[in-house]
């Protein structure tokens, strides 16, 4: 399965905020600074570039946001986790989870047959 010709998508506006393997969404940090984050749509591969550079600190809490419609992807259910869309085909979409909290590598992939973990 080749995760790189999915789409991950906006929950909200339904945006592709995915382009050649690469996920690209604003951040906002507890301390105000705001940027643009870079990661792979590799479940799995942590690595990310962000700009302007920035060393996140382990437990910081990070904000996800729609570079479209400006929305929070924050999760309803699940604390510190953001949320996307991936768009499989026409008629299949999961759910996306992934921690907003810096060192804490965790992204779930919801699917109707159950919950799949990834960690880095």
């Amino acid at each position: 399965m080749d995760i790189k010709k999915f789409k991950f998508l906006c929950p909200y506006c339904n945006t592709s905020v995915s382009k050649n393997g690469i996920i690209s969404l604003a951040t906002l940090r507890e301390n105000g600074d705001r940027g643009m984050i870079h990661m792979s749509t590799t479940f799995g591969n942590y690595s990310y570039d962000h700009v302007p550079e920035y060393e996140f600190v382990n437990g910081e809490v990070v904000e996800f946001i729609c570079p479209n419609c400006h929305k929070n992807l924050d999760s309803e259910e699940y604390l510190h986790f953001a949320q996307l869309k991936m768009k499989v085909d026409q008629n299949i979409e999961f759910d996306v989870i992934f921690s907003r909290k810096a060192g804490l590598r965790k992204t779930y992939v919801i699917t109707e047959d159950g919950i799949e973990s990834y960690d880095g």
